[in-house]
């Protein structure tokens, strides 16, 4: 019997794994090929003329892959990124027009993922005391660090964490952060710092899954965990459950509930089949409130998109902007919706863009007016196209299309400072650009 049950799990694992890649079969559901959406890091001719220029291929935010960014309090931009099985930190204090030297985060060798839903997080705090946690981050500015580790071929990994206290000159060893000491999956992380200096890191997670597969007992894609760091990373939480049953490869969307808490938004399993999204809000010791449905699309599918929503607070507490990519027989492309979490029901409900290829959309919010930033493919070029909107959602300008590429690109991201709205992209034409996107910021 035992030998039974573990033949039996054996095909489980390999018909959810088979599910998986069916997703190569599809096209990415969106129209993009493989080779569209790869942070690849070898062939950018854009890294090639960096390494004819210093006679060797140079360690940089322009050859790595999947970069994230974010400014610090004194307009310095920080990059997050990949390169030959390393985690790199580089910052620029002219909006990426020359960088420092890269700091290695990692000391030894890590299948760190690096692609447009998996990519390493950062977050750079100021220096000082801050009141409301009690926190002391001393002189220096604190860096921190998230990503995924593969640990095997089969979609496993782990959730990877370390920080600098002396400005990013140096990192601490990194830490896996999920604790149950299993070969499983551990994968898309999501690190958030709230307002009074709370930490949230987040991940899907299939522990669960494995439980359940050890008792000969089914259980639909993966699960959504949770840690806590009170003092900006030196020490987490035990990990929390938020959910069963998430889709197994999406990013997670994190926007913040009020000063100490964070709402989170994924992709979730709806009777077993369906794969729309979910919202919830985390406290800080473990408290999961608001769980709720918060998309209605109906797509049946028995595969991962590979295609996380993405979603920022709005004026009104308690409400969000979203934006997400389906295929379902309700929904088909890029569609926008707030959701208020009291309601809960998506209203301002419209079709972003329902063009083949479109997808991976993402949102910032700057002065009143609401950004949203998307790919798109039509079988040779990659354009990445914007809309604004100036009351909240209800309507929205035109599309623009901000660039365009043959070659394989990284998804776009959005960056929100004081001054306006940076797009943060990757892309093998180009190297890595960082630009201004708001009338205002571009006419400075």
């Amino acid at each position: 019997m035992r030998m039974f049950l573990m033949i039996s799990d054996v095909i489980k694992r390999v018909k959810s794994a088979c599910s998986l890649l069916t997703i190569t079969g599809l096209v990415l559901l969106s129209g993009q090929s493989m080779t569209q959406i790869a942070s690849a890091q070898s062939a950018s001719p854009f890294c090639e003329q960096l390494q004819g220029d210093q006679g060797q291929k140079p360690v940089s935010v322009h050859c790595g892959g999947a970069p994230s960014a974010t400014i610090d309090a004194d307009g310095i931009l920080w990059v997050s990124f990949v390169q030959d099985k390393h985690v790199y930190v580089q910052h620029s204090a002219d909006n990426g027009e020359s960088w420092s030297s890269a700091v290695q985060v990692t000391p030894e060798p890590e299948d760190a993922e690096f692609n447009g839903e998996n990519r390493p997080k950062i977050i750079v705090t100021n220096p000082g005391d801050d009141s409301t946690s009690g926190v002391s981050q001393g002189d220096d500015k604190q860096v921190l660090l998230s990503w995924t580790t593969k640990t095997s071929a089969n979609f496993t990994g782990e959730i990877r964490f370390s920080r600098s206290g002396d400005g990013g000159h140096s990192f601490n060893a990194p830490r896996t952060i999920n604790d149950d000491n299993l070969m499983t999956g551990h994968r898309f992380d999501s690190l958030f710092l709230t307002e009074d200096n709370t930490l949230y890191l987040t991940w899907i997670d299939k522990r669960d899954l494995e439980a359940r597969l050890e008792n000969g007992q089914e259980y639909a894609g993966a699960a959504i965990y949770y840690a806590v760091s009170k003092d900006l990373g030196r020490t987490f939480s035990d990990n929390y459950r938020v959910s069963h049953n998430s889709c197994e490869c999406c990013r997670i969307a994190v926007a913040p509930h009020g000063d100490g808490e964070v709402a989170i938004l994924w992709r979730q399993l709806f009777n077993t089949e369906i794969r729309d999204h979910a919202i919830a809000v985390l406290g800080a010791d473990g408290e999961v409130t608001n769980l709720q449905r918060a998309t209605y699309d109906d797509w049946y599918i028995n595969a991962c998109p590979h295609h996380g929503p993405t979603m920022i607070s709005a004026e009104e507490e308690g409400t969000y902007h979203m934006s997400w990519f389906s295929a379902g027989n309700i929904h088909k492309g890029i569609y926008y919706a707030s959701l208020n979490l009291a309601s809960g029901e998506p209203a301002q409900l419209q079709q972003v863009d329902g063009t083949p290829g479109a997808g991976h959309p993402y949102l910032a919010s700057h002065d009143d007016t609401l950004y949203l930033v998307w790919k798109g493919f039509d079988g040779m070029n990659t354009p990445l196209k914007l809309k604004t909107s100036s009351d909240g959602g209800a309507s929205w300008t035109e599309e623009t299309a901000l660039y365009s590429t043959t070659q394989g690109s990284d998804h776009p991201l959005l960056v929100t400072t004081d001054e306006g709205v940076y797009l943060s992209w990757w892309t093998q034409e180009m190297g890595y650009l960082f630009r201004p996107i708001n009338a205002q910021m571009k006419a400075e």
